[in-house]
C-alpha cells in the first residue's frame, strides 16, 4: 500500500472493506475502505504456520 510492504492478516468487514490486522500488538488495526482498494496490492499468501499455537 502506497509503496510500503506489510505482512498482515486480512478480514473482510461489512460494506466490502478490509481490516488489516498485525500479529504485533504495537500496531493498530487498519481499515481499508472499498474506494481505497486501488492502492492495495497483495503480493502473496501464507498457507501454513509453523510454531506453537496458543
Amino acid at each position: 500500500m502506497h509503496g510500503e510492504r506489510r505482512i498482515k492478516r486480512v478480514q473482510r468487514v461489512a460494506g466490502g472493506a478490509w481490516l488489516l490486522i498485525s500479529d504485533n500488538p504495537r500496531y493498530e488495526k487498519e481499515l481499508i475502505k472499498p474506494q481505497d482498494m486501488k492502492d492495495v496490492e497483495i503480493l502473496g499468501r501464507c498457507g501454513i504456520r509453523i510454531g506453537r499455537v496458543l
